[in-house]
C-alpha cells in the first residue's frame, strides 16, 4: 500500500532519518566483518563485467607440472633458464618478463649463460621485498643479472584486509630511488607512449626517478581484471624450440602456473581459488596496454553517493508498506546494483556498492523503527488523554453535552475493564514491589498478599489472617501515631523490630471483592532509621568521646587563669597540649570514617611505615599510659609496611591502644606487634584485663555494643571498635578479637606489601 506524499514535517523527518542512516552505515562499515562483505560485494562487478572485445596481447609462458617433470624439479639450472629466455627472444616476443627471483648464485658457467641470454635488451626481471631476521629488505637479483637485463621491476602485490589482491603500487620507493612495478617495466618496453598515458591518468610521471626518497605514500592503482584469461604456452614447448605464432610480436611473461611452487594470490575473479602471481602481472600489463584504467571515485563523492542512496531508500520505504514493501526492497536493491555495475563497466569507476546495499538493507529497519516510536508516542498521548477525560465525566458516567464521545466511550469501557484488573492486584504484580501489600475483603478477610507481607507476618502459604489480627501485631509509634484523613488511615508502626509507614485505604468494588474491601500497605523506613542512628552516633561521639579531653583542657585553662602562681599550673600546659592532640586525632579519625562512608573521600594509597605509625600513637598516648602505670611495648619486623591511608590506619591503632589503656589492668604492659603472616600484615594490641565472654566476641565491633565485663565507671558509647572495623574493611582487610584469661588481643589484618625481615623487639 502506498502512502500519501510527505508534508513539510515529513520532509524534515525523512532528512533526519537519511542522515541517521548515513552515519549508521559509516559506523558499521568500520567493522571488519562488514567491511569485508562490502569488498566482496564490489568484487562481483569483475565477475559480471563483459570481457573486452579486443583479445589480450599478453602471452603467459608457464612453468607447469609437465615442464617440471620433463626438466627436473625446481630450481632449474640457470642454463635451462638461459635457453628458455633465448628461445622466447628468437620466437619473436617483443619483451620477455621473467617473474622469477634470481637472487642466489649457481655455478659460474650457468650464471654466465643466463647473463648472456639477458643481454638481448628485451628481458625484464623481477625483485621483491622479503622478510629477514632483521626486518624487510629487497630481494635483489644478482648484480650481473641486473646489469644485463633491460630493466628490473618490483613484484610487490599488497593484499586487502580480506587477503584479496585488488590493487598494486606502480612505484615502490626505496633508498636508491623509485622502482617501477614489474608489469609497468614490461609495458614501457612494449609501448612507452601508451604506458605514459596510463600512468598520467593516475597522476604519475613516466620518467625514471633515481633520487633517494626518505618518506612517501605510494599510489595504489586498481587492477582492471578481465574474465576471459590469456593465451598460455607451457615452458617445455618453448624449451624444445617448437615454433608458435602466439609469441610473435607479443609480450611474454614467464612464471609458475598452477604448481604450488610460486606465489599464488586471491583475486576478485577467484576469491576462493588462488591465482598464480604471473597471471596477476599479466592482468596489470593487459590493463596498461589496452588502456583500461579503473578509478575509485573521490572520498567526497563516495559520501555524497551514499547520502543520496540513504535519502532514496528512506523515501521509498516511507512510501510503501505491507507486502508491497518486499517487492520494493528487491527492485530498489537491484536498481542500485545495476546502476553501480553500469558505472563500473561504462565509466570505469568504482562506487561504494557495498555501502549502498547496506543502506538499502538498513533503511526499512530504521524507517519502521521510527514509525514504531511515533506510534508508541501517539498511543501514550492518547492514554494520557483518556485519563484526563475520566476527570471530565460526571458521576453518572456521561460526557459533557455538545461533545461526540461515542468512540471515546467505547475506549473508556475497555480502559475501565483494564483498571478493574489492575485493582485486583494479581499476585505477580504484588511481588514486584518491596512494600508489604495485602488485600482484605469487606469483612476483613485476607484475599491476597505478596511475599514480603507473608515473610514479615511469618505466614505459611495457606495461613489465614484478618485485618484486625494484622493490626494487633504492630505497635503504633508515639512520634507519628495513626491518624485518619477522610477514609485513609496513615502513620508509623513497629513490626518485628522494624519501623514501617502504614497506609490503610478502602478498595473500590472489583471482581475479586464485589463489595469493596481494604488495601494495607506498609513501607519499610529502614533508611530513615539508619539516618537517625548515624545522627545519634555522631551526637554520642561529640557528647562523650570529645567531652573528656575538652573538660580536661577547660579545667586546666581555668586553673591557669584563676591561680597562675599555683604549683599545680606547672604541668597544665603539657596536659592541655596532650589532650588537644588526642582530641584532634579523635576528630580527624572520626571525620575520615564518615567521609569514606558517605563517598566524599577515597582511601589514599601510600606506603605506611608501621613502626613510625605506632610510635606516633605512643607519643600521643604515653602520658595516659604513665598515669595508669602502664608500659607501651612495640615488637615489629624490620621495614614492614602496608599500602593505605596513613591517617586512617593511625586512627585505628590509636583507638585500639587507647581502649587497651582504658580497659586494661593498671600497672600492666600493653604490647603492640607488627608482623607478617602469609599474605597479610597483622597489627595486634594485647593488654591484661578481665576476659570477655566468647559469645560477646563476635559483637564487639558492632556500633553501640559494649562488653558486659566493662566497669560501670568506665565511660564510652561502643563506637571505637566499629570505626576500627570500617577502616580495616576500607583497606581490604579485616579485624578480629580473642580473649583469654591472660588478657585480650585485638588484631587488624591488612594485605601485605613487603617480604618479612628479621624480628626486632623495642620497648617504649
Amino acid at each position: 500500500m502506498k502512502n500519501k506524499g510527505p508534508s513539510r514535517r515529513g520532509w524534515v523527518q525523512m532528512l533526519g532519518l537519511s542522515v541517521l542512516l548515513f552515519f549508521a552505515v559509516a559506523v558499521l562499515s568500520a567493522i571488519p566483518f562488514i567491511r569485508d562483505w562490502e569488498l566482496r560485494f564490489a568484487d562481483t562487478f569483475f565477475r559480471l563485467s563483459p570481457s573486452p572485445k579486443q583479445k589480450s596481447e599478453v602471452v603467459l609462458v608457464t612453468l607447469d607440472d609437465e615442464s617440471l617433470q620433463r626438466y627436473g624439479r625446481w630450481p632449474w639450472s640457470r642454463t635451462l633458464l638461459a635457453k628458455l629466455t633465448s628461445n622466447l627472444v628468437k620466437g619473436g616476443a617483443t619483451v620477455v618478463g621473467l617473474d622469477i627471483l634470481l637472487s642466489e648464485p649457481q655455478t659460474p658457467d650457468a650464471d654466465r649463460a643466463l647473463e648472456n641470454a639477458l643481454r638481448s635488451g628485451r628481458v625484464v626481471i623481477a625483485d621483491k621485498i622479503a622478510s629477514y631476521w632483521d626486518g624487510p629488505h629487497w630481494m635483489e637479483p644478482l648484480p650481473q643479472f641486473a646489469r644485463a637485463a633491460a630493466a628490473v621491476g618490483h613484484a610487490q602485490a599488497p593484499l586487502e584486509q580480506d587477503s584479496v589482491c585488488r590493487r598494486y603500487p606502480p612505484l615502490e620507493l626505496s633508498l636508491d630511488g623509485a622502482r617501477w612495478a614489474f608489469a609497468v617495466e614490461v609495458a614501457r618496453r612494449v609501448d612507452a607512449k601508451r604506458t605514459a598515458n596510463f600512468l598520467s591518468s593516475y597522476g604519475l610521471a613516466a620518467q625514471d626517478e633515481t633520487r633517494p626518497v626518505l618518506t612517501a605514500k605510494p599510489v595504489l592503482v586498481p587492477i582492471p581484471f578481465r574474465r576471459d584469461g590469456f593465451d598460455t604456452i607451457p615452458a617445455w614447448t618453448v624449451m624444445q624450440g617448437l615454433d608458435s605464432l602466439l609469441l610473435r610480436g607479443r609480450p611474454a611473461l614467464v612464471g609458475f602456473g598452477t604448481t604450488e611452487i610460486g606465489d599464488r594470490l586471491n583475486t576478485p575473479l577467484h576469491p576462493e581459488f588462488p591465482t598464480p602471481g604471473v597471471e596477476v602481472h599479466a592482468q596489470i600489463l593487459d590493463g596498461i596496454l589496452s588502456g583500461r584504467s579503473l578509478h575509485e571515485i573521490p572520498l567526497w563523492a563516495q559520501g555524497v553517493t551514499l547520502l543520496v542512496t540513504c535519502g532514496l531508500a528512506v523515501a521509498v520505504f516511507r512510501s510503501w508498506r505491507g507486502l508491497a514493501a518486499v517487492g520494493v526492497f528487491a527492485v530498489t536493491a537491484a536498481a542500485l546494483y545495476a546502476v553501480a555495475l553500469l558505472v563500473f563497466i561504462i565509466g570505469s569507476r568504482i562506487v561504494p556498492a557495498g555501502s549502498m546495499m547496506l543502506a538499502v538493507i538498513l533503511a526499512p529497519l530504521l524507517v519502521y523503527t521510527a514509525d514504531f516510536v511515533l506510534v508508541e508516542r501517539s498511543v501514550t498521548q492518547q492514554l494520557l488523554g483518556l485519563r484526563s477525560w475520566l476527570a471530565l465525566l460526571g458521576k453518572d458516567g456521561t460526557a459533557r453535552e455538545g461533545e461526540d464521545l461515542t468512540w471515546r466511550l467505547e475506549l473508556l469501557q475497555q480502559l475501565q475493564t483494564e483498571l478493574g484488573s489492575l485493582y485486583e492486584l494479581h499476585k505477580t504484580l504484588l511481588e514486584s514491589t518491596q512494600d508489604l501489600v495485602a488485600i482484605f475483603d469487606e469483612q476483613g478477610k485476607l484475599l491476597l498478599k505478596n511475599h514480603a507481607f507473608a515473610k514479615a507476618y511469618h505466614l505459611f502459604p495457606d495461613a489465614s489472617l484478618s485485618l484486625e489480627q494484622a493490626r494487633t501485631q504492630w505497635i503504633a509509634s508515639d512520634d507519628a501515631p495513626l491518624t485518619h484523613r477522610e477514609s485513609i488511615e496513615e502513620g508509623e508502626v513497629s513490626l518485628d523490630g522494624e519501623l514501617y509507614s502504614v497506609r490503610v485505604a478502602p478498595l473500590p468494588p472489583t471482581r475479586l471483592s464485589p463489595k469493596g474491601g481494604t488495601i494495607l500497605t506498609l513501607t519499610n523506613l529502614r533508611t530513615r532509621v539508619e539516618r537517625d542512628r548515624a545522627r545519634a552516633e555522631a551526637l554520642g561521639f561529640i557528647t562523650h568521646e570529645l567531652r573528656t579531653p575538652l573538660a580536661s583542657i577547660q579545667g586546666f585553662a581555668e586553673l591557669m587563669m584563676s591561680y597562675p602562681e599555683s604549683p599545680l599550673c606547672v604541668g597544665a600546659p603539657d596536659t592541655i597540649f596532650r589532650e588537644s592532640k588526642r582530641l584532634l586525632a579523635l576528630i580527624s579519625s572520626y571525620l575520615d570514617v564518615l567521609r569514606l562512608d558517605a563517598g566524599a573521600k577515597s582511601v589514599a594509597s601510600s606506603s605506611i611505615d608501621l613502626e613510625a605509625a605506632v610510635r606516633q600513637v605512643f607519643d600521643i598516648l604515653h602520658p595516659l599510659a604513665n598515669a595508669a602505670g602502664m608500659q607501651l611495648i612495640l615488637e615489629n619486623e624490620e621495614n614492614i609496611s602496608v599500602m593505605g591511608d596513613a591517617p586512617l590506619i593511625g586512627g585505628a591503632i590509636l583507638n585500639l591502644v587507647s581502649n587497651a589503656i582504658k580497659y586494661g589492668k593498671p600497672q600492666s604492659d600493653i604490647r603492640v606487634r607488627c608482623f607478617r603472616e602469609n599474605e597479610e600484615v597483622i597489627i595486634s594490641v594485647h593488654n591484661w584485663g578481665e576476659p570477655i565472654a566468647p559469645d560477646e566476641i563476635a559483637r564487639l565491633f558492632d556500633p553501640y555494643y559494649r562488653a558486659s565485663n566493662t566497669a560501670k565507671g568506665t565511660t564510652g558509647w561502643g563506637l571505637g571498635l566499629a570505626f576500627v572495623k570500617r577502616i580495616a574493611e576500607k583497606h581490604g582487610g579485616s579485624v578480629r578479637a580473642e580473649s583469654e584469661p591472660a588478657g585480650t588481643q585485638f588484631e587488624i589484618r591488612l594485605p601485605a606489601k613487603t617480604e618479612p625481615a628479621i624480628v626486632v623487639k623495642e620497648v617504649r
